[in-house]
């Protein structure tokens, strides 16, 4: 399986809480540890540093006026080339966007790591909300918020309410009405500016409302009847170019979400067994545990393109329920 955590230390930078990732990779950590043992825990207590670009041309040494290159503090690894206008966001800074929502809301980190020698950095916290998809309490979901950032220009300073099922851990971005009205899932803040931590809460807006509404969509995707039929031709539309057949790798694509649909954790649970939310855990179960390809799949999934077709699933299954 792939995975793309940063391993330029000699060890894995990811800490965690709870069951081992399916990579299995990181530290476990008890529940409640603070910030500071997380930075170390996770391999993130380094800082980027901002340097000079320097050249050599006919035996002199030259200095660009306006080019930087992002080094690590610890292993002096360049990570990449930026301009003077870029605003550097510190591993440091990741976790301690959390510390008063632990201190005040009773948050709870659960994960954190960097991915691809540190270009990227991301930390998870459990909220302690939870609810199902069901009256019975089966299919059991619980909300999340990430925060993630990069620093060679692939990612913009994001922050995002996640729902992760419980029984599979599939995960899928759910948004506040203050985001939607953006069409966007969570809210980015690109590295030509200044990463307020507190404002970029304030623009994520008030989970309940927007937890209200996820939950209630997802009740009614699961009382949404689907036959084989029907998942096939959900799948096809998310898969297919617009107005033309299925690529090879798209056919093989949509054979296995066709499989999974049956087969895939908690799709025998009445929730998803034959209905609509059992055709989007389909495709976010492929997208977080299956999928394969260009990118790394953990990177895909929250920020690449997995995250594009988890994203295009909810908005079609949305759109059939109304």
């Amino acid at each position: 399986m792939s995975h793309d955590i940063d391993q330029t230390t000699g060890r894995p930078a990811i800490a965690y809480v709870g069951e081992k990732p399916w990579h299995g990779l990181g530290e476990a950590l008890p529940e409640g540890q603070p910030i500071e043992l997380w930075l170390e825990k996770a391999r993130l207590a380094w800082e980027l540093k901002r340097l000079p670009v320097q050249y050599l041309a006919d035996g002199i040494h030259r200095t660009m006026a306006d080019k930087f290159v992002l080094s690590r503090s610890d292993t002096h690894e360049a990570l990449s080339i930026v301009s003077g206008d870029y605003q550097i966001v510190q591993p440091k800074e990741v976790l301690e966007f959390y510390r008063d929502l632990m201190d005040d809301y009773g948050y709870k980190l659960e994960t954190a790591g960097a991915l691809d020698h540190g270009r990227k950095v991301w930390a998870l916290a459990k909220t302690g909300v939870t609810a199902a998809a069901d009256d019975h309490g089966e299919d059991k979901i619980a909300a999340y918020v990430l925060l993630a950032t990069s620093c060679d220009k692939t990612l913009a300073t994001s922050v995002a309410f996640t729902s992760i099922r419980v029984v599979c851990q599939n995960t899928l971005f759910f948004a506040t009405e203050e985001v939607r009205q953006r069409r966007l899932p969570q809210v980015k803040v690109p590295h030509n500016l200044f990463f307020d931590a507190s404002a970029a809460k304030k623009d994520l807006g008030l989970m309940d409302p927007a937890w209200k509404a996820f939950l209630s969509k997802v009740r009614k995707m699961a009382v949404y009847r689907m036959g084989t039929e029907q998942s096939s031709r959900f799948f096809e539309a998310l898969l297919a170019a617009k107005d033309k057949p299925l690529s090879k790798p798209a056919q093989r694509e949509h054979q296995t979400m066709t499989a999974l649909f049956q087969s895939a954790p908690g799709q025998n649970f009445t929730t998803a067994k034959g209905t609509l939310w059992g055709a989007v855990n389909t495709v976010t179960y492929y997208v977080d545990h299956v999928r394969s390809g260009a990118e790394e799949r953990l990177d895909a999934a929250w920020f690449g393109n997995g995250c594009t077709l988890k994203e295009k699933a909810w908005a079609h299954a949305s759109t059939m329920v109304g």
